[in-house]
């Protein structure tokens, strides 16, 4: 699975277990996350249906909570359309638009979530009078909203990444307007390495990671990352403390 994708699985009953669907995804989302620079109109997220089956698909935006109906959702993003039908082997463009209802910053970039949930058919063979359990699938990825401007570029930021052992947590200082997301990190200190949780730390703040191991109150260390660049790749980096 790619970095920083999140995939969900909804049972939508009818009654109890006739049949159900294979336990993965069938939608592929292009990318691992979507960048949006405020100089553009729009941005295009293409999906394609890898299985052999038609999909019915939904797409909204979120701002990261998974659990809200997203009829509820108050975001300043629009996904057009909205709703449509996926052959097999086939794509489906989505546009995401800024509608400008809501005044993101403009020193720093924003976060929200873009989801996509797939319905497949009910089986031909199915009964009417019989009970059918179906699987929805659910994929998220991370939207980015850039505001033109921005001091830096963003495949610079891990690296001015201050860090501080705070006994078993370790604290990420970012200084700046971009968001810095993690694959992996791993502290070295006092010849002994520790997996570190690893997340995400918003601009200009700071983000405390628990520490495996609990190493203890130290002066120094080293901090070894793999931060994901805006293709989805890894940059490799260090930092001592």
């Amino acid at each position: 699975m790619f970095p920083l994708v999140k995939k969900t699985i909804s049972a939508l009953f009818i009654s109890t277990l006739l049949t159900s669907a294979p336990a993965f995804a069938d939608i592929i989302i292009s990318g691992t996350r979507i960048i949006y620079n405020s100089d553009k109109k729009d941005v295009n997220v293409r999906l394609e249906n890898k299985g052999n089956r038609p999909l019915l698909i939904q797409n909204w935006l979120d701002t990261g909570d998974d659990n809200v109906d997203p009829s509820q959702i108050k975001v300043p993003f629009t996904a057009t359309p909205p709703v449509s039908r996926v052959e097999p082997k086939r794509g489906q463009t989505v546009k995401v638009m800024f509608t400008g209802a809501t005044d993101l910053p403009k020193d720093r970039e924003s976060v929200y979530w873009f989801n996509v949930l797939e319905v497949p058919p009910k089986p031909k063979d199915a009964k009417t009078d019989k009970n059918l359990l179906q699987l929805a699938f659910r994929t998220r990825i991370k939207l980015f909203y850039r505001p033109s401007g921005l001091q830096g570029e963003p495949a610079e930021a891990p690296a001015k990444i201050t860090w501080k052992l705070n006994n078993a947590q370790l604290l990420a200082n970012n200084p700046t307007p971009y968001y810095v997301s993690f694959n992996d990190i791993t502290l070295e200190s006092a010849g002994k390495n520790y997996k570190v949780d690893s997340s995400m730390v918003a601009p200009f703040s700071q983000a405390s990671f628990s520490v495996t191991g609990q190493p203890g109150s130290v002066s120094s260390g080293k901090v070894n990352y793999k931060a994901i660049n805006d293709f989805g790749g890894n940059i490799d980096g260090s930092a001592t403390f």
